[in-house]
């Protein structure tokens, strides 16, 4: 391979990662440290060589890398992504720090017994899972067995698998790949047979048995042939008689993996893990000899392992909860939270309810007395091991649960299930409770609910529990509950169209079940355009069942009800329901501060509707910056923050969120379109002609979603314009719900947000959807306002419709005092004859406004300032004008303190000329104030986006660029 591939591979990657340097590589690839730029976490980029990568089918590649990517578990380390870049053809793994099992066997030899059964226990594990998801990894050896914190994780699985494939489907021919390793490989694998299935896998843990309980593998020879033709033909020297110490159980398990024909093997990962589970005992002795572990000690860790991979998969399950260790401090166990780890479920019949109980137990705890739960997804993201003492005691502190639940459900007899569980007290180290329980395989909601009760009796023990909660989740419908249990474990994987068909299938079986309702209403969300009105009514019949619910699910049915109900009002806005969402959100952050969703729901608060409590765009940016932490794979918390972080932060830190969002993988409907955006982002930058070809190339939903990330974009190309146009100009194509008309108003919007005054004026008068606040803006912007402005004002003066509250802005500064007199006059009679509550307040809160403006047109600054500061908040739909006034009254009169607050509360995500020319006071009041740093960045955003303006909005920019100039010298062009 050339000796520039580092810096091929560099380029080829662009700014997502940063190679940091080389770890080597094996017969096929060479590997590359890297920093994946979005997320700050260390990688793993391996790299084929050129001369293969032109021989494969990249697309089948990819396919198969992705199937291998979705597996689960928590000791299989999923693939991260594949991707190919000129003639080089690389996938990536995120980088955990640990020690190869090759790198041990190389240093000490063979591996004590007792330790020995553990890495065959958790190896086997991850093959029963994957093999039961249809995946062989093909290629088990040392080199990609990971030995990390006393657990074995199994690294570069489906990696040959994919090989092969896609050299299948190409017109590879004599390159001499091998797809797997001879050392390792079982007979008919090494044949080439076509019928090599799961039971190779099997084989080659036989192989890795032998070798770590003998020091050695069972064939060795001078070639690779010579290796794979005694693999064929020759039997291995019996391990007993290599180490006698080797219990004989163990020895027959390892010697019966190793027979030449499949049919004589254990005939499944699961078969031979049962077995390996009589070995062991709660202290990870191995009971079939007698032999005691001896004291543990940290594994030495050496230089990090290059081939451990985490993708979106792995920081579900198997190696976050390492991340989380090394980078949050754990704080003080909380007494009364419980997190109920996966259960071992050995019996692929029961597999559902490994998290199934998870989700159950969770939900049945939480609320009981002063009982909580962690979230069933906290647990599962942090969750690695098996269920045993030392595990669990591990969740204990990666959650801060003072207690631990844990145990194991297996099958009893041909109809029966068993389920053993412990209550662990983290602290003591010692178990409250030992429970083990049977009942009918097909009833397993009835023993959840025994469990749950003799939990809370020992519980109860030694706290106030007064209600035994069972059936939490809301429905008594056995299908239904495990429909939406698997749904739940297809969300944790973000697979939401799977998601969504579960969670459907719940419903159609109880039409009544609240928690399936609010899963579906959100993942059509997800789906489809916002405001969809099947979501809605997901939703809000979601609220009306809320009944009997565990806490945590009860408050965030609540939040999404509000949500819907605000949403199903527009563009009528009751402020109360506003102020409920804050405080159900408020509520779930403080009482489950590591669960994503409640940092989601909060950040999903601040960002449409933070305004009336005080919050704006940064808190809300903080918001789904906590939620990403807590859960990074959960691609919803980024599309927002996409859009906050451009505006906020600059380009840069845009396309970092964009780029851990994309690194996901993600199925939503804003993914075309965030992807579209990060193109855009990174052309702006260094290549502003390649816009026009990615604009041509796009769908009109992906314009769409694009202008949504983009519309505080202040680059000097002026994309979210450019944008505009294309989208205009589309056919209908994937974005059939938006009109013609629609798509015009967006573009004057778009032209209005970037100063061109005159040409958005002229569109948004010109269509009747436009909503009133671009209409006032427009017109109060524009040097020669179109002749329908007065016209439109005075019609909603006419009839009485609430805008001509926000005409009060237009009427004051072209100082039209009976105009407002006149609203005043109307809004009065309103609110002494109106005998509805609604009409009379807005009408009370218009005619205190219009007298405001009157005293103020009048040049009575001080009596207007007491007036605007006596209209409530919550009232008007477009009370930003009147809050924005008082700013800048106080501004002008130097009172920056009370205009800083003012300005900071009501500079909210309008895409409207205001946000700049408010942005331009709230500079000139932090210069005042000192705070250089906020009047840099805002003068500087001034600057930026009003560069091109029209020119009756330039001298707005040259104050901006000479109060960077007295700040901190030239602006930055």
């Amino acid at each position: 391979m050339p000796p520039d591939l580092q810096e091929r591979l560099q380029t080829a990657l662009g700014d997502a990662f940063r190679l940091e340097g080389e770890l080597g590589g094996g017969a096929m690839s060479r590997v590359f440290v890297a920093e994946e730029t979005a997320l700050g976490r260390k990688v793993v980029i391996k790299v084929l060589p050129p001369e293969l990568a032109a021989g494969l089918s990249v697309d089948r590649f990819r396919r198969e890398i992705q199937l291998s990517a979705s597996l689960q578990h928590p000791h299989i380390v999923p693939l991260l992504s594949a991707g190919q870049a000129d003639d080089l053809l690389y996938y990536s793994m995120p980088l955990v720090e640990g020690e190869s099992l090759r790198a041990r066997l190389a240093r000490d030899g063979e591996l004590p017994v007792p330790e020995a059964v553990r890495v065959l226990r958790d190896v086997g594990d991850a093959l029963s899972y994957a093999h039961r998801h249809g995946v062989v990894h093909r290629d088990i050896k040392p080199d990609n067995v990971l030995l990390t914190d006393h657990h074995a994780v199994v690294t570069d699985f489906g990696v040959a698998k994919a090989l092969d494939e896609a050299a299948r489907q190409s017109s590879l021919t004599g390159t001499g790949l091998a797809l797997g390793t001879p050392a390792y490989m079982a007979p008919e694998q090494a044949a080439a047979d076509p019928h090599t299935d799961h039971r190779a896998d099997i084989y080659a843990l036989g192989v890795l048995g032998y070798e770590i309980l003998a020091g050695r593998p069972p064939f060795t020879g001078p070639s690779a042939q010579a290796v794979v033709a005694a693999h064929l033909v020759q039997a291995p020297t019996p391990l007993a008689e290599l180490r006698p110490s080797v219990p004989p159980a163990l020895a027959a398990l390892v010697m019966r993996c190793l027979e030449k024909r499949p049919a004589d093997r254990w005939q499944s990962a699961a078969e031979l893990l049962h077995t390996l589970e009589s070995f062991s005992t709660p202290g990870d002795g191995v009971a079939a000899a007698g032999v005691t572990s001896p004291p543990r000690r940290r594994p030495v860790l050496r230089r990090p392992v290059a081939l451990l991979a985490l993708g979106a998969g792995l920081i579900a399950a198997a190696a976050g909860w390492l991340i989380f260790q090394r980078t949050r401090s754990a704080g003080p166990l909380d007494p009364n939270l419980v997190a109920v780890a996966p259960f071992d479920v050995p019996d692929p019949k029961l597999s559902l309810w490994r998290e199934g109980l998870v989700d159950v137990l969770s939900r049945n705890l939480d609320g009981a007395g002063p009982i909580r739960s962690v979230p069933p997804t906290t647990v599962i993201r942090r969750w690695s091991g098996r269920a045993d003492r030392l595990s669990a005691s591990g969740l204990g502190r990666r959650t801060r649960a003072g207690l631990v639940v844990f145990g194991s459900l297996i099958g009893a007899g041909p109809d029966s299930a068993r389920v053993t569980a412990t209550a662990l007290d983290v602290l003591a180290g010692r178990p409250l409770a030992d429970i083990e329980l049977r009942d009918a395989a097909n009833r397993m909601d009835r023993l959840a609910d025994s469990l749950t009760v003799r939990l809370l009796r020992e519980l109860g023990r030694t706290r106030r529990i007064e209600v035994f909660r069972t059936g939490s989740l809301g429905s008594t419908s056995l299908p239904a509950l495990k429909a939406f249990l698997q749904g739940e474990q297809w969300f944790r994987r973000a697979a939401w169209d799977s998601a969504l068909a579960s969670y459907e299938q719940a419903i159609a079986l109880d039409s009544t079940f609240p928690l399936a309702l609010r899963r579906a209403a959100q993942v059509l969300g997800w789906q489809r355009t916002a405001f969809d009105s099947v979501s809605e009514a997901l939703a809000l019949r979601a609220g009306a069942l809320n009944r009997g619910l565990a806490p945590r699910d009860s408050l965030l049915v609540t939040a999404d009800s509000l949500f819907a109900a605000l949403y199903s009002t527009i563009p009528v806005v009751d402020w109360s329901v506003i102020r409920r969402v804050h405080a159900v959100a408020q509520e779930l952050t403080q009482r489950y501060p590591d669960d994503f969703e409640s940092w989601y729901i909060l950040g999903e608060a601040r960002y449409h509707v933070g305004s009336p409590v005080g919050t704006g765009p940064r808190q809300a940016l903080e918001a789904f910056d906590q939620a990403i932490a807590n859960d990074s794979s959960f691609a919803p918390a980024y599309i927002h923050a996409v859009e906050l972080a451009l505006w906020l932060d600059g380009p840069e830190a845009g396309v970092r969120y964009a780029t851990g969002y994309l690194r996901l993988e993600p199925t939503d409907v804003s993914a075309s379109g965030i992807g579209l955006a990060q193109r855009i982002m990174r052309a702006a930058r260094t290549r502003p002609s390649e816009i026009t070809q990615l604009l041509q190339n796009a769908s009109p939903a992906a314009l769409f979603d694009a202008g949504g990330a983009l519309r505080h974009a202040s680059d000097s190309s002026e994309s979210i314009i450019a944008v505009a146009r294309a989208l205009v100009a589309a056919p209908a194509g994937d974005a059939q719900w938006l009109t013609p008309a629609a798509r015009e108003r967006r573009l004057g919007q778009s032209l209005l947000y970037r100063g061109h005054v005159r040409d958005a004026a002229r569109i948004l008068f010109d269509n009747p959807g436009t909503l009133p606040p671009f209409l006032i803006e427009a017109a109060l912007l524009s040097p020669t306002p179109p002749e329908s402005a007065g016209p439109v004002f005075r019609r909603w003066l006419d009839e009485g419709s609430v805008p001509a509250v926000g005409a009060l802005w237009w009427w004051s500064a072209q100082r039209d005092s009976v105009s407002i007199r006149e609203l005043e006059r109307r809004s009065d009679s309103v609110a002494r004859s109106s005998r509805d509550v609604g009409p009379r307040a807005i009408a009370v809160y218009t005619a205190e406004a219009a007298h405001a403006y009157l005293t103020l047109v009048r040049g009575d600054t001080a009596m207007a300032i007491r007036r605007f500061e006596a209209l409530p908040d919550s009232l008007c739909p477009f009370c930003y004008f009147h809050r924005l006034t008082l700013a800048q009254l106080l501004s002008a009169r130097q009172e920056d303190q009370k205009a800083a607050q003012l300005l900071d509360r009501w500079l909210t995500e309008l895409q409207v000329p205001s946000q700049v020319l408010w942005t331009l006071e709230r500079a000139r009041v932090a210069e005042r104030l000192g705070d250089r740093e906020t009047a840099a960045h805002d003068y500087q955003y001034v600057v930026d986006v009003w560069r091109r303006a029209d020119s009756q909005l330039q001298p707005y920019v040259t104050e901006a660029r000479e109060g960077l100039r007295r700040l901190a010298g030239e602006p930055r062009y």
